[in-house]
């Protein structure tokens, strides 16, 4: 029950950092238009909420040491509420200052709620994974939904409001709700003693190639994620010449096989193993976007856009538990390392895409996103040849001190 309950809590708050992190790119036309900026001045604003989540992220370990899981948490919540100010128009410059605290708050919540349910669910992780992933991606679906309804009865501003209230409003749940036998874990600071024999096996004793390839791994699946939604609809309208109105349907397409993708990674993952469904969706995102850059029909690339969210929606979850399981008692700091490779990746990997459009037939992308994908695939296998490896090594070395 209170698992339940904290379990629920948790995807309000994926939810809400979904808010967070697409509001911006949302109403960025109409926030231009009324402050007379350019559009690199607002990439610069979206840049700087990126750099508040990445400090967010990187910083978690050191503030849960500090304050304790739950106080980051209401904390981070705290700090993505002051975008409601917004509401108010201030001054540019003071925009950027709003914008870099929530994102601070977004990375401090997203990586340190993530820990949380990592660390007290442990049974079906997959499934209690997949939740939150599934919130994520609904919050991020009704957020454009929601400033597009605005921005036509001409009250976008509205929309920082909405973030700013239910964050508050989350905050106050997570202050006052009572999670039994959880709440020890969640105020603790310090690590107990059995963890801490855990974290004494630490990154370099069990090998540092792993969180090496598994930090690539999510450096180009946060630059696939964002690079696809993104400037896919620009790459349909041009590879298709498609009108811009029927090619943000792509979009809409994607998130929508990201969804139903995320509902059912729980359920198939702990049937097939972690790893297993690991490889079967990397082989099937590669698939779709091999097929991508060859068809020819574009209502067959709508098909396929749907099926590259399917595949691509349990990758984050399913790599992200994999990881946990290789370094036991590092939840903290692992998740803190592989979100933030994903942020990177997220911010650094659609400029190449980008430059790309600019350069070279729209083809190209669909080849780069394609060649990025077959190199997510070499790691997943080269992940599970590590995790073999390890296992035989502490066969071994349980035989030798039995027969001792």
């Amino acid at each position: 029950m209170m698992k339940t309950r904290l379990l629920w809590i948790s995807c309000f708050s994926y939810g809400s950092i979904a808010f967070t992190l697409v509001i911006l790119g949302a109403v960025l036309p109409e926030l231009l238009t009324h402050y007379s900026q350019s559009y690199s001045n607002g990439g610069v604003l979206v840049f700087s909420q990126f750099m508040g989540f990445l400090i967010g992220v990187i910083g978690m370990p050191y503030m849960v040491k500090k304050l304790g899981r739950k106080n980051v948490v209401i904390f981070g919540l705290a700090l993505i509420s002051c975008e409601m100010f917004i509401t108010f128009l201030p001054p540019w410059p003071l925009l950027f200052f709003l914008v870099s605290i929530a994102g601070l708050g977004a990375g401090l919540v997203e990586s340190c709620v993530g820990t949380i349910i990592l660390t007290a669910i442990k049974e079906r992780q997959a499934v209690a994974m997949s939740k939150m992933e599934v919130a994520y991606g609904l919050g991020a679906l009704f957020m454009p939904l929601l400033s597009g309804f605005l921005i036509n009865n001409h009250m976008w501003t509205i929309a920082f409001l909405v973030l700013g209230l239910s964050s508050f409003a989350l905050l106050i749940a997570w202050k006052q709700m009572s999670f039994g036998s959880i709440d020890q874990l969640l105020i603790r600071k310090e690590v107990s003693s059995a963890d801490t024999q855990k974290e004494s096996t630490g990154y370099r004793s069990h090998g540092l190639l792993f969180i090496a390839l598994a930090g690539a791994y999510f450096f180009f699946y946060g630059g696939s994620e964002v690079s696809i939604v993104h400037f896919i609809p620009s790459i349909f309208a041009e590879k298709w010449d498609i009108p811009n109105s029927l090619a943000t349907i792509t979009v809409t397409v994607y998130w929508t096989g990201m969804i139903i993708g995320r509902l059912l990674t729980g359920p198939v993952s702990e049937k097939l193993t972690y790893h297993r469904y690991l490889r079967l969706i990397s082989i099937g995102g590669l698939a779709a976007l091999t097929v991508l850059a060859l068809s020819k029909n574009v209502w067959f690339g709508f098909a396929l856009c749907f099926f590259l969210g399917l595949f691509m929606a349990g990758m984050f979850a399913i790599a992200l538990i994999i990881t946990n399981h290789f370094y036991p008692g590092k939840t903290e700091t692992t998740t803190s390392i592989l979100l933030a490779s994903n942020g990177l990746g997220g911010s650094l990997l659609p400029i190449a895409v980008g430059w790309s459009l600019d350069e070279y037939p729209a083809q190209t992308a669909f080849w780069l996103f394609t060649a990025l994908m077959l190199l997510m695939l070499l790691i997943v296998f080269s992940l599970r040849m590590l995790e073999t490896i390890k296992s035989n090594n502490l066969q071994n070395h349980n035989s030798k001190a039995k027969s001792m």
